[in-house]
């Protein structure tokens, strides 16, 4: 199963992803943005950055994660190529993250993006030929 796809958009960038598990789709969404902004680059690991969200639902939850990500990135200037997801529901949803990257002036930015609209983003378990996997659409604002 490949991890995302990037969908033609006339202004902003958008992908659909995929993941075996839900920790496994959030993290492939993650990969999915930082390629946009970051295409074909080789990210090195020098270190990690760790991070706790709670939220009422998956839809909530994926945005406010990926906007964390983007948060991170203009304030503390990081990119990354590495995501460990751990999510958890207890009432609400739970999610405890690691990225593991390196500060962004050793890279150039392609895609500069402002933002994860609620539009069309969505989370859904699906089911292909008796296989349960889940996919998540996300429209990022460039």
């Amino acid at each position: 199963m490949e991890k995302f796809k990037f969908i033609d958009h006339i202004s902003d960038l958008q992908f659909v992803a995929y993941g075996k598990t839900l920790n496994e789709l959030f993290e492939n969404c993650a990969y999915a943005m930082f390629e946009g902004m970051l295409p074909e680059t080789k990210v090195e690991e020098k270190f990690e950055r760790k991070g706790n969200l709670i939220s009422e639902n998956l839809t909530y939850l994926l945005h406010d994660f990926l906007n964390e990500l983007l948060f991170i990135f203009e304030t503390e200037h990081n990119v990354f190529k590495k995501f460990i997801v751990d999510i958890k529901k207890n009432g609400n949803y739970n999610l405890n993250f690691t990225a593991i990257g390196d500060k962004s002036e050793n890279y150039a930015i392609d895609v500069g993006i402002k933002g994860i609209t609620y539009h069309e983003l969505s989370v859904e378990k699906k089911e292909i030929r008796k296989k349960n996997f889940w996919e998540a659409n996300v429209l990022c604002d460039v």
